[in-house]
């Protein structure tokens, strides 16, 4: 399977950026811009394979020509922080050839085009001489207005920017649009790999679904992260990489991790900004000329039903300082109610809606399970035991309709979440502190050169206290911690198991009417019915 890469950028003018500027670095070109009279000279610079424009049909020739076109686009918005550019980058498969990767680029920047309705400059870049040599892509910069036959017209890829994540449907919608491109040029030069947008985590499922496992395993790997552009010319300042290899790997990380230090306080030392002035005290303006208070500030949005029983099962302090009593709000509401009838007619937004709350609340009981699961995967060299496999299963196989008439069921469910996240975060503390004891260590390493400082004994101290918490006496105390933890989570499983088995828990209060059937209905009435659960008859 080929890597998929592609990114979306915007360019805006409160932020500083030009589309002359831009434009001119993609295509290495010497630009001028004409609003401010800079002169952007990248005729020198070296990786520029191909530029060349497009436009839609009927637009002017001038939309063709670099030069005019973008110092055009930059005189069309006159807002002092109007968006001037996008930009899609995306990366060209190294199995295509350089005719065909050229192909690929230009119909990619038709798509825009016929998508958008705007211009576009494609600019194919190759590897840099020390770089990756993989690193094959091309930049589609996009300009912020439509193109048609008399200039420039109403602002275009609006949809990008919409609210409520209609902006991140669109990116989405584009992600697809752009790997069916490049999977037909794999089939038209005979290459049997294909490249997927989604989530790696997502290929996975699907391949073991599919019964595909060793594809699965494969696609279990750690996605890979873009360095950037400040980390990349770090690296060819200082010549060293972020990686940690060979015998001089520690000094080099170390001198690193000095480099980016001096750089990141030569920019918060900046003598524009007032002294004293934090970021901290710039939140504390904001959410003050919001008219909130400080513990506000990060409210803007209420969180949902998910959210809230989420967080309530991960909470880890005692019971006791969280709330008065150990289930959370919604739990006990769902107990008292029990009803997970979706129907029509009288009464049915109330049923509805407590329908939906029982739905809300099971995924947040599953999603703690899963969190739990991708805690313990994040710990090297651990197994899972099988008593975890089972209660984890035992949240996730769980139904919506599984919980009509049963008692404490709601209770059950919750507690054993919770019991997965503590035995969980149990089985991850010794990994954490083994962690922090070799970080305590390499923080000491840099004070080799002046062991008799104050942050050199800050640093020793640290390093004792990390030392405590991996002593035998501590690991003995966590063993048994662990054990407790395993033991409750079982017992949680257990109590659930059997009142979702027990036929006692489900009978209700019968009804004073004894076993009568409901009355008839007709055929035009048949979607106003309320749905009544009826107890099992008492056997002998």
């Amino acid at each position: 399977m080929a890597i998929y890469h592609s990114h979306m950028k915007s360019f805006g003018r409160g932020k500083g950026d030009s589309s002359v500027a831009a434009a001119a670095y993609r295509a290495g070109f010497d630009l001028v811009d004409e609003a401010t009279g800079l002169s952007h000279s990248y005729s020198r610079r070296h990786g520029v394979d191909h530029v060349q424009m497009l436009a839609p049909k009927g637009a002017p020739t001038w939309c063709l020509d670099t030069q005019k076109f973008w110092n055009a686009n930059e005189a069309a918005e006159t807002r002092k922080n109007a968006l001037v550019a996008r930009e899609v980058e995306v990366a060209l498969p190294q199995s295509l050839d350089q005719a065909q990767r050229k192909a690929l680029a230009l119909d990619l920047g038709q798509l825009l085009v016929d998508r958008y309705k705007v211009a576009v400059l494609v600019a194919i870049h190759t590897p840099s001489r020390n770089g990756d040599q993989r690193n094959h892509h091309v930049h589609l910069l996009m300009s912020a207005r439509q193109v048609g036959p008399e200039g420039f017209g109403k602002r275009a890829a609006a949809e990008f920017d919409g609210r409520q994540g209609q902006g991140s449907n669109a990116v989405k919608e584009l992600r697809l649009a752009i790997a069916a491109t490049i999977n037909r040029h794999l089939d038209i030069a005979g290459i049997q790999k294909r490249v997927d947008p989604r989530k790696l985590k997502t290929q996975a499922l699907e391949a073991a679904l599919q019964g595909n496992f060793e594809l699965a395993r494969e696609l279990t790997r750690t996605p890979g992260t873009h360095n950037g552009k400040v980390k990349t010319a770090l690296e060819r300042k200082s010549r060293l990489t972020w990686s940690v290899q060979g015998l001089g790997g520690k000094d080099a990380a170390m001198k690193l991790v000095a480099t980016i230090s001096a750089h990141q306080a030569a920019l918060i030392n900046d003598p524009e900004v007032p002294e004293g002035h934090s970021h901290a005290a710039a939140l504390r303006d904001q959410a003050k000329a919001a008219g909130l208070k400080p513990q506000q500030a990060g409210e803007g949005h209420p969180r949902n039903v998910v959210n809230r029983v989420r967080e309530h099962l991960l909470d880890r302090r005692p019971n006791a300082a969280r709330s008065f009593d150990q289930y959370s709000r919604q739990t006990l509401h769902l107990s008292r109610v029990q009803r997970i009838t979706r129907a029509s007619g009288r009464d049915a937004e109330v049923l509805n809606a407590e329908a939906k709350l029982i739905e809300d609340w099971l995924e947040a009981q599953r999603e703690v399970a899963q969190d739990s699961l991708e805690l313990l995967r994040s710990v090297p060299g651990i197994q899972i035991e099988p008593e975890f496999q089972l209660a984890h299963a035992s949240i996730l196989c769980r139904r919506i309709d599984d919980y009509a008439g049963k008692a404490f069921t709601f209770e059950d469910t919750e507690v054993l979440a919770r019991s997965l996240a503590k035995y969980a975060h149990m089985m991850a503390r010794p990994h954490r502190a083994r962690m922090a004891l070799l970080d305590a260590q390499a923080k000491l390493s840099e004070h080799a050169d002046a062991p008799k400082t104050q942050a050199a004994t800050r640093a020793r101290q640290r390093v004792y206290r990390a030392k405590t918490h991996v002593s035998p006496r501590i690991a003995a105390i966590q063993r048994w911690r662990i054990d407790q933890a395993r033991k409750r989570m079982t017992e949680a499983r257990d109590d659930l198991e059997k009142h979702f088995a027990d036929p006692k828990a489900a009978i209700l209060p019968r009804s004073p009417l004894g076993d009568m059937d409901p009355p008839p209905v007709r055929a035009e009435e048949a979607g106003n019915w309320e749905h009544r659960m009826r107890g099992r008859r008492p056997t002998f």
